[in-house]
This record gives structure tokens, sequence and C-alpha cells, in this order.
């Protein structure tokens, strides 16, 4: 019989149902410095790193980037306001500091005064603007819009910006990570154009790196140096290649002078074109694919834990009586192997969920959320104690029934979440473990998203859930967002549980928002809402000459590129 280990693990693209992602941590009044390298410093003379990604790039715009490989380019194409640092920080990017007011919803950025594009353009409050404009007009289709919802951006003057939130988060500053365009080529394109605009083929953006050149198959990028005074260019290049301009004294620029980006389709092709030492980096392998190329001599394995959730959510609307009663919900989590799933469909490369915040996260609370040991008796009594039957034939008959019951499982499917298939069956079968009979069906995107789960057409559902570097769960279970469109999909309606989720995302300090974080997890655990699986690492395979990249919790694999500009290749490795 195959194991799990043993089923065949390829690559794909990763599903999320995606919920507002929120910041690392509180923002301070004065934001820390970023550490970079030396304002001053040439870039050294070196070979272009090179890095091969799973997944084909389809647009290099902020208003078009929906693949991993679509994020990956932006990230170094275009900056935000501000950008991730070490740890759990947030630092400055195109915003030089920051300021909130005491009711922690107005937000007062500066812009810093030597940003430019990379046509030479200043970059300044007018693009943060329309960039936050377009992603709240309602016409606009593309990604990033829900971060951006009730908040009044206003333009103060050409470097200062105020954002006034109507509703306070804690975690809003997170939001300030997105990329942001330049009205001055996109200004007049109708909101709902502008995930297909031409500009995504060709973008100008302000990040470390100006893409050169980029196809299906590869991309190039060199480092942005931004040009001096009357150097600055008045119009967009007629192409990605221009000359490179004089540096602006006190720009912090990149080590690596050039990128290499490879993509592919199979993980076999990305597996041996990093074993025969055509690249640096091997990134968004399947796990099975990417543990042994850490064994590799001169090569690392680094493990980013993510902020995804792999998870199995219930339709809980008052229709769906079997799994009203929390100890259906918690016997049928007794009866998954958690740990095998890491072990397993993980490749090690992973960690158990007991909750759904992230145990390396600020807001997790151990003592609120004790692990639930996988226990097959103790699943049958508590299935047995919520009204459900074992009939003779050993499957079992929901409540108030007397018919065996058979419980549709709904997921991605192998192809567009090969990882996520595997979980699902694993879930499967260990539920079949304990008598259930279970029908697992595999779905696509767009046949899972808009054909069962917003229709509430589902009895259980195998998702990855991205619950943010600060994690915000009011999006996926609050009432208020059991609405065409929203990401409560389960039809949760519990008043007692949206007071405790807008406790959790509220302003406040470090003390205050932890007490209301672990107050939520208490109510979470003793409910079961949703079973948490397991958070998955972002695992990049690293030859050991690659020297600077630095593990930290991501919110999309694309943001592993925070510490990019003090990336270097070491010559005696």
């Amino acid at each position: 019989m195959l194991t799990r280990r043993d089923r065949a693990v390829v690559g794909g693209l990763v599903f999320t149902l995606i919920v507002l992602a929120a910041a690392v941590a509180w923002p301070a009044l004065t934001p820390a410095a970023a550490p970079s390298p030396s304002p001053s410093a040439e870039v050294a003379a070196t070979r272009t790193y090179r890095e091969g990604l799973l997944g084909r790039p389809t647009s290099v715009s902020p208003f078009g980037a929906r693949t991993t490989a679509d994020r990956s380019l932006v990230a170094l194409v275009f900056s935000g306001l501000v950008r991730l640092g070490p740890g759990e920080t947030l630092v400055p990017d195109l915003a030089k500091s920051w300021t909130v007011d005491d009711t922690g919803g107005v937000y007062t950025f500066t812009l810093r005064p030597d940003a430019r594009w990379h046509d030479g353009e200043p970059v300044t409050a007018a693009d943060v603007a329309f960039t936050i404009h377009a992603l709240q007009d309602p016409a606009y289709t593309g990604p990033g819009a829900a971060s951006w919802r009730d908040v009044t951006v206003t333009a103060v003057d050409d470097l200062t910006v105020r954002m006034e939130l109507a509703n306070p988060i804690g975690g809003f500053l997170l939001a300030a990570t997105q990329p942001i365009a330049p009205a001055h080529l996109l200004e007049g394109v109708p909101a709902d154009q502008l995930p297909t605009n031409p500009f995504g083929q060709q973008p100008i953006g302000s990040g470390p790196y100006r893409l050169v050149s980029w196809n299906a198959g590869e991309a190039t990028l060199e480092a942005f140096i931004p040009p001096v005074g009357e150097e600055a260019a008045t119009s967009a290049p007629d192409s990605l290649a221009s000359p490179t301009p004089t540096p602006t004294p006190g720009r912090p620029l990149p080590y690596l002078p050039s990128l290499e980006l490879r993509f592919f389709v199979d993980p076999a092709e990305l597996v041996a074109a990093y074993r025969v030492g055509d690249l640096d980096a091997a990134v968004e392998l399947p796990p099975a694919e990417a543990a042994p190329l850490g064994a590799i001599d001169g090569s690392r394995l680094l493990r980013y834990p993510r902020s995804t959730l792999a998870s199995v959510i219930f339709d809980l609307r008052p229709t769906r009586r079997e799994f009203q009663d929390p100890r259906t919900r918690l016997g049928l989590l007794q009866a998954i192997d958690r740990d095998a799933i890491v072990a397993d469909e993980l490749a090690g490369l992973g960690v158990r969920a007991d909750a759904p915040i992230p145990p390396s996260s600020w807001a997790f609370d151990a003592t609120k959320s004790p692990p639930v040991a996988t226990d097959v008796m103790a699943a049958a009594k508590n299935l047995t104690a919520a009204g459900w039957k074992r009939l003779k034939s050993g499957a079992w008959a929901a409540p108030g029934t007397s018919t065996a019951y058979t419980l549709e499982l709904i997921s991605p499917d192998a192809t567009s979440n090969p990882v996520a298939w595997d979980v699902a069956n694993a879930v499967a079968a260990d539920w079949r473990g304990i008598g259930m009979d279970v029908e697992l069906v595999g779905l696509p995107p767009a046949d899972l998203v808009g054909g069962r789960l917003q229709k509430g057409d589902f009895a259980a559902a195998l998702l990855d859930v991205r619950v943010g570097l600060d994690p915000d769960l009011y999006p996926l279970l609050a009432s208020t967002q059991v609405v065409a469109g929203g990401s409560n999909v389960s039809g949760l309606q519990d008043p007692t549980l949206d007071a405790k989720l807008v406790a959790a995302r509220a302003p406040g300090d470090d003390a205050a928002r932890k007490a209301a974080y672990a107050d939520l997890q208490g109510y979470l655990a003793e409910n079961q809402f949703l079973l948490p699986l397991a958070w998955r690492d972002e695992a990049v395979a690293l030859r050991d000459a690659v020297v600077g990249p630095t593990v930290r919790r991501l919110g999309d694999p694309a943001d592993r590129y925070y510490d990019v500009l003090t990336w270097r290749l070491a010559d005696d490795r």
C-alpha cells in the first residue's frame, strides 16, 4: 500500500481563500530604520544571480499580478510606502516616516524626496492617491482591493499622504506595503481595464530593480540607480532598456547588480536545473521536491514560516444541522492525524496547527489553544454525544436521521493545488478510518470559489486560508461577511464571536491586543468553527554562495524579497 509520501506531488498554483492582510506588529509613531547597504556604496561587479521559480508570469503590474511569478516580479520592480523588515518589523520604503493619531484611525505618511520612477519622474503623493483610488473603484476587478475598503486617501501635498480609516484596525499598516503605480502613466486608464492594460507588459516601477526584458520563460532585471537633477527623464522610455544613470546620493543600492528569474512549469525540470548548477535558488517547489535539495553539497534549505493555514471549513448555516454541535466538529478534528500530514504531505516543511493563529505569531497564546490529540475513540465518543449514530454497517447516520451519511469534502483539484489535494486525501482517509463515508471532490478554482463556496453549496471544504501576518480572522468568520463575495463562506452567525473578532483587530497597545487575541483563541478552541490542520513553510533551496537572505514570517511567497538589498554572491563559495 502506498504511504502518503509515496503519492506523487506535482507543481501548480496555490489557491488561497483571500482574507484581509494586516500588519506584522503595532506600528510605532517613529519607524525603525531599515538595514540596507551603505547609501554611498557602489554596486560591486559580480555575476548575475539566477533563480528558478515554478509558474509563469502574465503581468508585471500591481493591478494585474495574480500568479506567484507575477507577484515576485512586482515585488522587485515596485515599491510600497513601507516594506517588511527583519523579525516582526515594518520599515520605510517610499515613505521615509509616518505617524498615527491617538485613535489609530488616521495615518500620515511623508514620502522620500529622492524617490523616483524608473523613467526618472519623481514619486509623489498623487501616485499613492491614484493607486488606492483605483483599487477602491467598484469597476476594478484585480488583486489588492480588499485592504482599502472604507479608507479615505488624500494627497496633502507632493510628499504627504493622509489615510483615514472609517473602521480603525490595529494591523492596518501592512496594507501600506501595497505596490504603488505611476499616475503619470496610468491615470487615464479606466479601472476595469487596469488589470489587462499593456503597462503590465512594459512596467515602470520605483523598486530596487528595473525590468530589462521578460517573457513566459525568463526575466532579466538590473539594479535601479535613480537619476540626479537634470538627468531625470521627462517621459517613459520607448523600451524597458535604458542607459544606467548616475546614482542619487543617499539612495540605498542593492549589492546584486542584476537578477535573472527563470520560470518552469514542470517541477522536475526546475529540480534538474538546480541540481546541475544552472540556478542559485529554486523556489515554489512542492515540499516533497524541495526537501531533498537542502542536502546537496553546497546548498541549504531556507524555511520561511507562512501565515497560510490548511484547514477544513464547514457549512454552518442553520439548514446544515449535522455540523451545528461543536462536539461534531471536535470529533472530526480528533480523527485527523495532523502530525502525519506535516510529515508526509508537507515532507516536514511545516508545523501542525492547533489554532487559526500561527504559532510563530506574536498573537498566539499556547495556553488558550491546547493541542487536540489524534484519538479515534474520543472522536467516535464526541460524534455519538452530538447525536450521530453508528449503524450496523459501520457507517454513521447524522443527527435526526437513520440512514448512512455521506460527507462530501471539496478541495482544490490536483492540477490547481497539488499539495492541498494531497492534504484533502489524507483528511478523507482519516475520516474513513472512523467509519465515515467520505466523497472527495476536487475542483478548479473558479468552480470551487464561485461555483460552490460563494453559493454555500458544500458540506465541508479543505482550503488554504491566508490569515495575514497580523492574524485577522474577521473577514473569514464575522457575521457581516456572509454576503455575496464575502469571505465568510461558512455562513457562520455568532454574535459572541463577532465581538471577540472586533476586539482582536482593534487598535491598542501590545498588552491589550495580546489579551484580546487570547480571549478570541479561547473561544475558538471551545467551538472549533474551522478545523486547523497545518502551517506550510515557504521552502527555498539556496546555494551557499548566496549570502544575505534571512528567514522571517511571510504573508506571500514574494515577500521573501523584503531583504533583497542585502543579498550578495560570495566569490569563495
